[in-house]
């Protein structure tokens, strides 16, 4: 085996045409933080809505970026950022649903209506 120096030498083009592109960075991580801090804030009277919303509008953007380069390092992390955040949406809206649901009900029930 010959040192990697002599190779260099021997078969210059080869070392020069390697793969070295460099992929742009994307908020998939931040994304995926707030996805699951949505989820987590959802069953807070609904209040991870706040969180989910931003995390699914960075993780779109990661995928963005994600889809434009094949086999990109963040594509599952923004997949999963995204998937999150619908998660964290449809808790939210449900959880909101209930507590306005229930707000009413017992409005009801408390004769607080005009009969």
């Amino acid at each position: 085996m010959q040192p990697p120096q002599q190779m260099i030498q021997q078969y210059p083009q080869q070392v020069n045409q390697q793969n070295m592109m460099i992929l742009p960075s994307t908020n998939a991580v931040a994304a995926l933080v707030l996805s699951i801090i949505g989820i987590i804030g959802s069953l807070f009277y609904g209040l991870g809505i706040v969180f989910a919303i931003p995390g699914l509008v960075l993780a779109n953007g990661a995928l963005r970026i994600t889809n434009q380069f094949p086999n990109h390092p963040d594509s599952g992390l923004a997949k999963a950022a995204q998937v999150c955040g619908w998660i964290g949406i449809g808790l939210a809206s449900a959880f909101i649903l209930l507590v306005v649901l229930a707000i009413g009900v017992l409005y009801v029930f408390s004769g607080g209506h005009p009969a």
